[in-house]
């Protein structure tokens, strides 16, 4: 057929009668060579949507779609040309690149609209459900970049925010490849889109040339970058910046539209609060473990003559640190010196000041010659009182092993429970150390008890989380006086350590896994003599319930 330019299809090297019966074909059909993309025929209706179509010519003189197509490598576009929405797909034969082209009706170009907006919720749906699913920083950076592929990107890298002169970086694609690394937040710097992006700079997602990604190098996959031109979009949370986002196509695929960036904005949206959130909770659990290991009670130490034992249970709800504390130390006289207490209140503010406590106390027993613990409750009320807004009980003194194989204890009380003695022939007994709370007034008193522990018995100091644990049956009844007064009188034979491992156990399993306050044991014990045995003398009895004490933790 003859190229009359009156619409009519045109063929370099067809029968005429094959082109005339691809006249007859609604869609457009034009034929390039693959090298050059020089037009060697198209039918009518191709000459309708694309009438400057010439033989010999190249196609990107009357039909740029499918130029800028070919340029891609793609085998599939959909683009507006001349007022009308095309789309197009390719095949090869004979050494020809051949398009089939049609026009997109109204009709169908707005219910294919419907479907890519439903693509689109849908797919920002799926991005929020998995991106909130997990609170840990870098498992929420790889799910980013592994929802992106291939959904809108064939590769998908995400810089996370400097920390120094380095930082972060997880990749997705191309297919299933994984990686990450770090890099220098010099070479970031070299492209100044992702720089921005990086800095909170860039509020949408901006298109860049493949060769600037050059000096990205390893985070780079090298077969991408030299085909579509690369996205980078900037992730922020409240203006709050929380990484870069790179996204890379192959050559065979359209570049980003407008319908893309727009996307890829949306979901930086999302992933940029992701981030943010996941990010603040790593920092806070990261603070939360530095508190956990400096308030944590030390291991207990050796003692010639004396055995030791303690168990240690914050309020769950307090993140694991607590407002209960004590410490003991090895004392240059012999036998060790230790502190108990309690901070009203339980939380963060309370674990703070407990910790503050606790390093006083550590520092007066440092630079005390000899241990004087009415001294030393003295002192720590002023710093008490000079913190403010609370208050906190206890006790505190030594304990020195005797040539007989006994153990001298002295201690102070500051508003603290009494501690218990397990005696030899089995009986509990309360030995009674009354004081004023630390911190309440400027003037408290204190008071001041000695006593004595035979070989093999045991003293057991003890926060109100032991005897206020609710639980049982009902769920609302405490633990009580009683209960903690016969669970130490069965732990006769037992040392120290197992006693402590025991009572709190005791208290666990009535709890059955509900609230509680914070549960502090410490126990010191004189050594049984050798070869001897404790046994409860016949006949003999737990001590009577001890009288309700004052709760001054509520």
């Amino acid at each position: 057929m003859a190229d009359d330019g009156d619409g009519a299809g045109a063929w370099s090297h067809t029968s005429g009668q094959l082109g005339e019966l691809l006249d007859l074909v609604d869609e457009a059909v034009v034929a390039c060579d693959l090298a050059e993309g020089t037009i060697r025929g198209f039918n009518r209706a191709a000459a309708r949507l694309f009438p400057r179509l010439r033989l010999g010519q190249p196609a990107s003189a009357s039909a740029a779609p499918l130029a800028r197509a070919a340029a891609r490598r793609a085998t599939r576009f959909s683009a507006a040309h001349e007022g009308r929405r095309l789309r197009g797909r390719l095949r090869t034969a004979d050494g020809l690149a051949v398009w089939l082209v049609s026009q997109v009706s109204s009709a169908q170009e707005a219910e294919a609209a419907l479907v890519d907006e439903r693509a689109r919720s849908a797919f920002l749906e799926e991005a929020a459900q998995r991106l909130g699913a997990s609170l840990h920083h870098g498992r929420t950076a790889r799910t980013l970049v592994e929802i992106l592929t291939p959904k809108l990107a064939d590769a998908s890298v995400v810089v996370l925010p400097a920390s120094g002169r380095r930082t972060d970086w997880h990749r997705a694609g191309p297919g299933d490849e994984r990686s990450f690394g770090e890099v220098a937040v010099e070479r970031l710097e070299e492209v100044p889109e992702v720089a921005n992006a990086l800095y909170g700079l860039q509020p949408r997602p901006t298109v860049i040339g493949p060769q600037e990604l050059d000096a990205l190098g390893s985070l780079m996959p090298a077969e991408l970058v030299p085909g579509g031109e690369p996205l980078v979009a900037q992730l922020a949370a409240g203006g709050v910046p929380a990484g870069a986002l790179i996204m890379l196509r192959g050559p065979e695929r359209d570049r980003f539209d407008d319908a893309d960036i727009e996307l890829a904005h949306q979901f930086a949206v999302r992933a940029g609060l992701a981030l943010a959130t996941a990010a603040l909770y790593t920092q806070q659990a990261d603070t939360i473990a530095v508190l956990q290991a400096s308030m944590a009670p030390e291991p207990l130490p050796s003692s010639e003559g004396l055995r030791l034992g303690a168990a240690y249970r914050p309020a769950a709800e307090t993140l694991h640190i607590s407002g209960d504390f004590y410490h003991v130390a090895p004392s240059a006289l012999g036998g060790v010196t230790f502190f108990f207490g309690d901070v009203s209140g339980k939380g963060a503010e309370a674990a703070v000041l407990a910790g503050h406590l606790r390093q006083s106390m550590r520092t007066l027993a440092m630079v005390a010659k000899e241990s004087e613990p009415l001294r030393d409750l003295h002192l720590l009320n002023d710093i008490v009182l000079s913190d403010g807004h609370r208050f906190t009980t206890l006790v505190t003194g030594s304990a020195r092993p005797c040539d007989d194989g006994s153990v001298k204890v002295e201690i102070a009380g500051g508003g603290h429970l009494s501690p218990l003695a397990l005696r030899g022939d089995g009986r509990v007994e309360e030995i009674v150390c009354e004081g004023t709370l630390v911190g309440a007034v400027p003037d408290p008193s204190f008071g001041l008890t000695e006593f004595l522990l035979e070989p093999g018995e045991l003293i057991l100091f003890y926060s109100d989380g032991v005897t206020e644990a609710r639980g049982g049956p009902s769920g609302r009844e405490m633990y009580g006086d009683e209960r903690l007064v016969d669970a130490l009188a069965s732990c006769t034979d037992m040392q120290a350590a197992s006693v402590a491992e025991r009572l709190e156990l005791l208290t666990t399993e009535w709890l059955a896994g509900r609230p509680h306050d914070d549960i502090s044991i410490l126990t010191l014990q004189a050594p049984p003599r050798r070869g001897s045995s404790l046994h409860r003398r016949p006949g003999s009895r737990a001590s009577p319930p001890l009288p309700e004490r004052p709760d001054f933790h509520e």
